[in-house]
């Protein structure tokens, strides 16, 4: 079976509040992330195409782990068990032999971005919080962070769906 994404790209308005631009860019760079799997099976998502062994379907369950850090933990200040992460393997998000499956873990991700719609809805992008290191940061700079998290890791996926079948795109 291939896959297909649960969420729409939508272009950011081009006239938006601060807090309106934050979270649609967000929203745009999720949908990308999916975007990059769409039409292909769960087999070749977890196709480690370079040296790193780095995965799309990797990919996804590694920005479920940085999203629940920085907007489930810092900024709703809720301390909830991460599905890949146990505390001690930090990269468990890559090991796709602990996945449940490719569907599994995007309803995990999808489920996830939702909430944390939630959690930034109405936020004051001026807040700040204190990480677990100490930091005092502005959810602002969480939000803008969070952005280039996935401008970067969108460019990888971009690169490893090339490699796989040779589609490119946006």
């Amino acid at each position: 079976m291939k896959f297909t994404s649960p969420l729409e790209r939508l272009d950011p308005p081009a006239i938006n509040s601060e807090l309106g631009a934050l979270n649609s860019w967000l929203d745009y760079h999720r949908a990308t992330l999916l975007m990059k799997m769409e039409g292909l099976t769960p087999e070749q998502a977890g196709q480690p195409t370079v040296e790193s062994g780095t995965t799309l379907h990797g990919l996804m369950r590694h920005l479920t782990t940085i999203e629940q850090y920085w907007f489930v933990e810092c900024v709703a200040g809720s301390k909830e068990p991460y599905p890949y992460y146990d505390g001690e393997e930090i990269d468990w998000d890559w090991d796709l032999s602990r996945s449940e499956g490719l569907q599994a873990d995007v309803d995990r991700y999808v489920a996830l971005c939702e909430r944390i719609r939630r959690i930034t809805a109405d936020v004051d992008p001026n807040a700040t919080i204190v990480t677990k290191r100490g930091k005092e940061m502005d959810i602002r700079g969480i939000m803008i962070g969070m952005i280039e998290e996935y401008a970067r890791h969108n460019g990888h996926a971009d690169i490893i769906r090339e490699l796989i079948d040779g589609v490119t795109g946006d």
